[in-house]
């Protein structure tokens, strides 16, 4: 049986709750509000580059080492890299 990716959606969930973190904390974080968390989590919406780079940059992620992290984090991470603002 082949293994299906995981969306951003479901990764940035998944993680968020891995690490004990409610949408509230994490939006605090971020410095955006919990309702965006929510929609990025939805997949209705997602974070533009400044927020994907803080996303791959937060302590969250490497509070507590996820092995699953280690298979997306460093190839959403240098995705992100190469964006810049307009």
């Amino acid at each position: 049986m082949e293994e299906q990716a995981m969306k951003f959606e479901e990764k940035l969930m998944t993680m968020r709750k891995r690490n004990g973190m409610s949408q509230e904390e994490l939006a605090d974080q971020l410095g955006v509000s919990r309702q965006a968390i929510s929609r990025w989590e939805l997949g209705s919406t997602l974070p533009d580059a400044p927020n994907l780079l803080k996303l791959s940059e937060k302590s969250l992620l490497s509070q507590h080492p996820d092995p699953e992290a280690e298979k997306w984090l460093p190839a959403f991470h240098s995705s992100t890299t190469s964006i810049s603002a307009e």
